[in-house]
């Protein structure tokens, strides 16, 4: 082993470390790593370059210009008090359609963005009617992670995945929209049976029927008090609409995904510049993640250029073990380490891995895409496990905080252990059957 790789290696496994533990932020860590390896020269300027995925960087940047200004026209605001009317404070209805919105916004849109705004009108509609937010808090946290994972851009590791696959937006929610939409349905099912008394409906309850009408008024109050623009609404709706359309016929248009969401958010801006500050649009913009995946991919490169990630896919390729099996464990194997680390730099790593196992192993074109599905399922649905497996649940406990709603890491573990483990298990019953009837 020559001194650059174990320099690679030893940079690598300590910046891990550090963001596992969270010893300062996760940017600047990422960024001293590729310094670091940069300054030993065991990876040059232009090859740390090259190790920079931009499509992924401008794709991450262009959606979430666009949902900010999405966001700021009070769309959103004004769709969850809609939703909130509709229930009629009805605790069944509540959860039932919080929890599917939460789904399928983050499908199109950035998970942490929507839990952002879907927790605190939760919890002040539920507190109010005397009943635990919490169970609803949590299932909202993990929908927004399994919505994420059914298109191509709902979740950072799809986008690393889809990009470095080249997939299209169209070939993702085709092959994940059952396991998703399963999963969906299962964390609702066992969610309604554990939680039967916290959803059971109020109809024949006048009381509680009186105080939750009063309850909603209070709400549309509280997140509607701002003068809600009809046409600044629509026309961020309309560019919103037509970003995810031009990702639908993305094969049609010829363009990389990175394009259209930058068209996109060039778009809004310019239609809506009355209505905004640019600079503040600009602002909007998570700069720290984007460095973050750039330093981190350029460690990665690092190790790629070195050879490192070519032996462990040769090696994985070259098992004596069925290929189901092999996808299987990619699976489970994803899903603990994303329960314990960040799934972004998990992804990040094997990407290169899975690349360099298909030169190696022979089968079916479609059976060779199973991998991709498989680490995307693996990674996204176990980062659900614990509290810390992904950035929506980071969030969302720190936003359930500020309203007053503690969610430690063993009461997330309590409700999400379980359901993990069934969606764990749900996907690796969809990867069998599609390896067997392919």
């Amino acid at each position: 082993m020559s001194l650059s790789v174990i320099i690679a290696l030893s940079v690598f496994s300590i910046a891990l470390f550090l963001i596992v533990f969270e010893v300062m932020d996760k940017s600047i860590i990422a960024l001293s790593g590729a310094l670091i390896l940069l300054l030993t020269k065991v990876i040059t300027f232009d090859q740390a370059i090259e190790s920079i995925n931009f499509e992924i960087i401008f794709l991450l940047a262009g959606m979430m210009m666009l949902v900010d200004v999405t966001r700021a026209s009070g769309f959103f605001s004004w769709l969850n008090v809609k939703i909130t009317t509709i229930s009629k404070g009805n605790p069944f209805l509540i959860f039932l359609l919080f929890c599917t919105l939460t789904f399928f916004i983050s499908a199109f849109l950035d998970n942490v963005t929507t839990i952002i705004i879907m927790i605190p009108i939760t919890i002040e509609l539920l507190r109010g009617m005397g009943k635990d937010p919490k169970p609803y808090v949590i299932a909202e946290i993990m929908l927004s992670n399994v919505g994420g994972a059914m298109t191509i851009i709902g979740d950072p590791t799809n986008v690393i995945i889809g990009t470095a696959a080249k997939l299209t937006f169209n070939q993702v929610i085709f092959n994940m929209a059952v396991p998703t939409l399963t999963v969906l349905v299962m964390i609702l099912i066992a969610l309604y049976i554990v939680k039967w008394d916290q959803l059971k409906p109020i109809t024949k309850d006048f009381q509680k029927l009186f105080l939750s009408n009063i309850l909603i008024k209070k709400v549309q109050y509280t997140f509607l008090s701002e003068h809600i623009d009809a046409k600044r609404i629509a026309k961020a709706v309309f560019v919103l609409v037509l970003t995810i359309l031009g990702f639908i016929f993305q094969n049609a248009l010829g363009l990389p995904l990175a394009v259209i969401a930058l068209m996109g958010a060039t778009l809004v801006v310019i239609i809506s510049i009355k209505d905004i500050q640019l600079h503040r649009v600009l602002e909007s913009v998570e700069w720290a993640t984007l460095f973050f995946f750039g330093g981190l991919f350029i460690m990665v490169g690092a190790l790629e250029h070195l050879g490192v990630l070519e032996l462990i896919g040769t090696y994985l390729a070259g098992l004596d073990v069925s290929f189901l099996t092999l996808l299987i464990v990619i699976i489970w194997g994803a899903a603990i380490f994303s329960m314990l680390l960040d799934n972004v730099a998990l992804v990040t790593v094997m990407v290169p891995i899975i690349l360099n196992m298909q030169t190696h192993l022979n089968g079916r074109q479609e059976h060779m895409d199973l991998l991709w599905w498989s680490l995307a399922l693996g990674a996204i649905l176990g980062g659900n496990g614990t509290l810390i497996g992904a950035s929506a649940n980071v969030v969302g406990s720190g936003v359930a905080k500020k309203h007053g709603l503690n969610i430690t890491f063993t009461g997330f573990l309590k409700y999400s252990l379980p359901i993990t483990i069934l969606a764990l298990m749900v996907s690796t019953v969809y990867i069998s059957i599609r390896y067997y009837f392919l």
